[in-house]
């Protein structure tokens, strides 16, 4: 693109908008070479607004001549940026923290939660998966939250399963953590426990990375000054930490593609208890995640004895049997980078 047309789109925030819509960026090659929208994009995310008109031609004039590390590292090093930053990491720590009443418990949730704590607020956060909770779920009955988030799913389950049931919710974002902790002591729910951690293949280290308050956790790198700058979590097995004569009937699993790697961690308690299993299901996670192709993982599960179901947006499964090619259908068909699907 030429500079004069990025100059004329710098303050149309409809047209570049429509342009994002429109164009297929995967598809677009990595370059070196910096772009002007590289440019605009840097200043916009880091420096948090639009360049005016008198310096875009001075930024605009690095395009093609500066590495996209350069670009980056003039932002973040920039004593505006400081300020900026300053600004962010100063908020008290329940700003915009509340407490959102729903139907039978309570939840703490962020403003800012893009992720999950805005879909709370509105009072619609995946209605769908709720729904298998609701058929699922009875009083006294043991589940696992793999992946609590910020605890709706946590939350949900302890009403449902009364105090005479059990909650292990398993969560490695101390963030997320915090804030279910925060709404156990809300709703008084003594039978929920907190374990945060990641939930893996082995016991060790894994590294998290974290956007809002969804997240991923992955193995370390192997390069040092990679690791030295992550942020590390532990990993545990869930076979080590649930007691061997709890019969867990339900389990919810939601990790960003390594529902893999929970799930081989608890194969003996899979085996023992063969619970419900609730999972989302991410085939473009999977491989770089687990290590596994998404047909893997649905064979894995399915050897312990299982069906498979799709779960419809309106909360009604659709039963697949064993059939995992019209899984891979249905998520191939579904729009979006996941779909839900419960083993039983």
């Amino acid at each position: 693109m030429r500079l004069p047309t990025m100059a004329r789109k710098l303050f149309n925030s409809v047209q570049i908008r429509n342009d994002l819509a429109t164009d297929a960026p995967w598809a677009v090659p990595h370059t070196e070479h910096t772009t002007p929208e590289d440019i605009f994009y840097c200043f916009r995310l880091i420096l948090g607004r639009s360049p005016n008109q008198e310096e875009w031609k001075g930024h605009s004039a690095h395009a093609g001549q500066t590495s996209l590390d350069d670009v980056v590292m003039s932002y973040v090093n920039s004593l505006e940026f400081a300020r900026r930053k300053n600004s962010i990491l100063s908020k008290n720590w329940d700003e915009g923290l509340f407490l959102k009443d729903l139907d039978g418990f309570s939840l703490y949730v962020r403003d800012g939660d893009a992720a999950v704590g805005r879909a709370v607020k509105s009072g619609a956060y995946e209605p769908h998966v709720a729904a298998i909770f609701q058929k699922y779920l009875r009083a006294g009955m043991h589940v696992l939250d793999i992946g609590a988030n910020i605890g709706f799913f946590t939350m949900l389950s302890a009403a449902l399963v009364t105090p005479s049931g059990s909650v292990m919710a398993i969560e490695p974002n101390p963030e997320n953590a915090k804030l279910v902790e925060l709404s156990r002591r809300a709703n008084g729910f003594e039978n929920v426990t907190i374990v945060q951690a990641g939930a893996g293949r082995e016991l060790g280290l894994l590294v998290l990375n974290t956007a809002y308050s969804n997240g991923t956790t992955s193995a370390l790198s192997g390069d040092a000054a990679e690791l030295a700058d992550a942020t590390t979590v532990p990993c545990l097995r869930i076979d080590d930490i649930v007691p061997a004569d709890r019969q867990v009937g339900f389990i919810k699993i939601d990790i960003e593609g390594a529902e893999y790697n929970a799930l081989l961690g608890a194969s003996d308690l899979i085996r023992r208890c063969h619970p419900v299993i609730v999972s989302e299901f991410s085939p473009g996670l999977m491989h770089g995640i687990s290590g596994v192709s998404a047909q893997e993982y649905l064979k894995f599960v399915l050897a312990f004895g299982y069906s498979v179901s799709i779960v419809e947006p309106n909360g009604a499964p659709t039963a697949c049997g064993s059939d995992i090619e019209k899984v891979m259908k249905a998520y191939a068909n579904c729009g979006g980078d996941h779909i839900d699907i419960l083993f039983n």
